[in-house]
């Protein structure tokens, strides 16, 4: 299929596949995508050389397209190669960090570049050399489905719409020469009926459930966590990773009077999919304990043990650190400017604040400016269960202090709401987490509750922020605990006037530490639960001190919900499968005609019964699955297997029995002639063997596409040979015992 009718709508649908890539960024990644799928055009039409290039020009356009003209030093292309390898680093954090679309990033363009490339080369060449419209149409189809789902069906829209008319009108242009047509239906060919199926498809997919499973968009933990590599313990880290993958990971080791929640940073602005924080030297961000709040001191020596972090870890409010190069940012928090790996260890002077319950009653809400600015916000296209749920929350419990809301969200959280700690908790969509968690799943770790604690106080006026840390951990000898991956946790801090930040758990199971509100404890959940709304869930029952292990399975997690197969890896999976599978199908036929290419009498019988060997699945009837079985006989001769064969599939038997005739010539009648005697011969049979091919293209195309994928003649090739060898090797060993009896026979 090589005329310019049909490559036109072709290659038109590459560009459109390779421009749709760029509503995975804000803007200007156009022009990079769309040199990317022409440089595949090109290739892809390349002839027998298209798949020697295709992984050499991918490199090299992504490479010139990215950081411009190549080095000309061996120093040069090392520092290129380890700027790629930064680059590929930091996109993995912009992905993790950040919601799609990206801005343009370098690391981006090299991962994905590469991917055009490889997807519109191949989806080219199965239309002009395969012949396989269909395939190309799907390829494509289905990849601009994988970005519509990725992107959330944002900026995608045009490109499907251009893309389907290219893929329709291939179809229609390329559908007659299928040769084959719906009996009954004129003017209907199989090959417009499939091409509807393919779209059909393409539209579905995106909104099908597997699909929502298998390409989510989501943060990637770039950790290597519980495989005896090195944790890397941050405040954005992937919590949910920890407790499942990493959960037997031992990340520190804590020496301390008293058991306490480690804390090590805390995240503070939340976009509707997922925290970060915003923490800056110098900033307000309210007194961490009020003058006037009595403390406790607690000294701790934590001991970095299967991790790497920036962050020290300590009982809140750390006071002072070992580091002498530790600096203390505006939360409270603690951080080195190198990151201390494993073998590293520190000492921390904690005051633990004791306020009393009358103390956090009175606080009022006379916060600071900078505090309300910043603990205050959300996102303004928040989901409305959020202020809906708050307002409940306000209306069955009727709190009249700052201090009675924290108490109630944290309540309708652990006891009242109906939620349940599940680890297995999957929210796909980052983007309706929130909802989906106060809605009709209630259940998750965490980081689900943290959050939803977090935003109900700041609807209810309440600042509030999330902080990353974890529970005190294995207590192994007295005043020693172990802290793995399982113990990594997030809780919330409310701010009171006067008081400073105070520590509130809402996940059911978990608490704070006794020692941490010995003045103010959470309440005890009282008998009388009538003022609770008919309208609120059931009542669950109270959750022990610490959650039932759960199953090491893979949950969601983002401080909003997300996944732990985030979308990018999952995307590249997709990919890789169709790549491989596509070199799988496409293997078979160039095998075959590799084999055919020698020329010899023998390659091109070989060939000839092959091609009818292969199509017989596709003939209806007895006759033909006899045939196949015959046909595979040894005992039979070439001209009874050829014509076998043609008779099986139902086409002239003339020019092949022509062609076994001068094959069995070839091979009973060595060299006639002397060495030109041969050439003539095999002449001779490349004539015959041509005819007996148009005998056989006169088959429907479909019935020779897929015969042509079909490796079965390929692996009786390989099963005969393999007896041959066989033989050979038990007659060389039988051969070799005959002579060793023999010569002992004789000492």
């Amino acid at each position: 299929m090589g005329d310019w009718k049909v490559r036109l709508p072709l290659y038109a649908a590459g560009l459109v596949t390779g421009g749709a890539f760029s509503a995975l960024f804000t803007g200007g990644a156009l022009p990079y995508v769309l040199g990317a799928a022409l440089v595949a055009l090109l290739v892809g039409s390349s002839g027998a050389y298209r798949f020697v290039l295709l992984f050499p020009a991918a490199g090299l356009y992504t490479l010139f397209a990215t950081y411009g003209s190549p080095p000309f030093s061996l120093r040069g292309w090392r520092l290129l190669f380890d700027r790629l390898g930064q680059d590929i680093y930091e996109a993995a954090g912009i992905t993790y960090a950040n919601p799609v679309p990206h801005d343009v990033h370098e690391g981006l363009l090299v991962v994905l570049l590469p991917l055009i490339v490889i997807v519109v080369a191949f989806a080219t060449s199965a239309t002009i050399y395969e012949e396989s419209p269909v395939i190309s149409v799907a390829v494509l189809g289905l990849t601009i489905g994988v970005l519509s789902t990725v992107s959330f069906e944002t900026g995608v829209g045009i490109f499907f719409a251009l893309f389907l008319v290219c893929g329709v009108v291939l179809l229609l242009l390329t559908g007659d020469r299928m040769g084959v047509r719906v009996p009954g239906k004129q003017g209907l060919p199989v090959a417009a009926l499939a091409g509807a199926l393919v779209v059909g498809l393409v539209l579905v997919l995106p909104g099908a459930s597997f699909a929502r499973e298998m390409f989510q968009p989501a943060q990637i933990d770039w950790t290597r966590i519980g495989a005896g590599g090195t944790s890397r313990l941050a405040v954005e880290a992937d919590v949910g990773d920890y407790l499942t993958e990493g959960r037997d990971a031992e990340l520190m080791r804590v020496r301390s009077e008293t058991p306490l929640l480690w804390r090590g940073g805390t995240l503070d602005h939340f976009d509707g999919f997922r925290w970060s924080s915003t923490v800056e030297a110098g900033e307000d961000d309210g007194e961490e304990i009020s003058p006037e709040i009595p403390t406790s001191e607690v000294v701790q020596r934590v001991e970095v043990l299967q991790a790497e972090t920036s962050l020290l870890f300590g009982g809140y409010n750390i006071q002072k650190v070992s580091m002498p190069d530790a600096t203390e940012r505006s939360d409270g928090s603690w951080t080195t400017p190198r990151p201390l790996a494993e073998g590293s260890s520190y000492r921390v002077l904690s005051q633990i604040p004791q306020p009393s319950s009358a103390q956090l009653e009175t606080a009022g809400a006379e916060y600071p400016e900078a505090v309300r600015e910043k603990f205050l916000q959300l996102p303004e296209d928040r989901p409305e269960i959020l202020p809906e749920t708050a307002q409940q929350i306000q209306a069955d419990y009727q709190p009249q202090t700052p201090y009675e809301a924290a108490r109630a969200i944290e309540r309708y959280l652990v006891y009242d709401g109906g939620f349940t700690y599940n680890l297995k908790a999957d929210y796909t969509r980052a983007d309706r987490a929130i909802e989906e968690f106060l809605g009709d799943e209630r259940e998750g770790f965490c980081t689900q509750f943290a959050t939803s604690m977090a935003l109900l106080s700041r609807e209810l006026g309440v600042p509030a922020r999330v902080v990353y840390g974890a529970t005190s951990g294995k207590e192994e000898e007295p005043g020693e605990y172990v802290v793995t991956g399982y113990n990594i946790h997030t809780w919330v801090e409310v701010y009171f006037p006067g008081v400073g930040w105070y520590p509130f758990d809402p996940t059911p199971g978990f608490s704070v530490p006794s020692a941490m509100e010995a003045n103010a404890p959470r309440p005890d959940l009282p008998n009388d639960l009538s003022h609770v709304s008919s309208e609120a869930p059931a009542l669950k029952s109270q959750q022990p001190s610490e959650p039932a292990p759960q199953p090491e399975e893979t949950p969601t997690n983002s401080p909003a919900g997300s996944t732990a197969n985030p979308a990018w890896v999952r995307l590249a999976y997709a990919f890789s499968a169709i790549l491989l599978l596509s070199l799988l199908v496409g293997a078979v036929p160039l095998t075959k005609r590799t084999l055919a290419a020698r020329g010899r009498p023998e390659d091109l019988y070989k060939d000839l019964t092959g091609r009818l060997r292969d199509v017989l699945p596709l003939i209806s009837g007895t006759g033909a699955t006899a045939g196949a079985a015959i046909a595979d006989s040894p005992s039979l001769t070439p001209t009874e297997r050829l014509l076998l064969l043609a008779g099986a599939v139902g086409v002239e038997e003339a020019p092949f029995r022509e062609s076994a005739r001068v094959y069995s010539e070839s091979l009973y009648a060595p060299r006639p002639g002397g060495s030109s005697g041969e050439a003539g011969c095999v002449r001779a049979y490349r004539g015959v063997y041509q005819s007996a091919l148009r005998e056989y293209e006169k088959l429907p195309r479909w019935k020779r596409v897929l015969a042509a994928v079909n490796p079965a003649s390929l692996l009786l090739r390989a099963r005969r040979r393999l007896v041959v060898h066989r033989s050979r090797l038990g007659k060389a060993l039988r051969a070799k015992v005959e002579r060793l009896k023999k010569y002992r026979g004789e000492r």
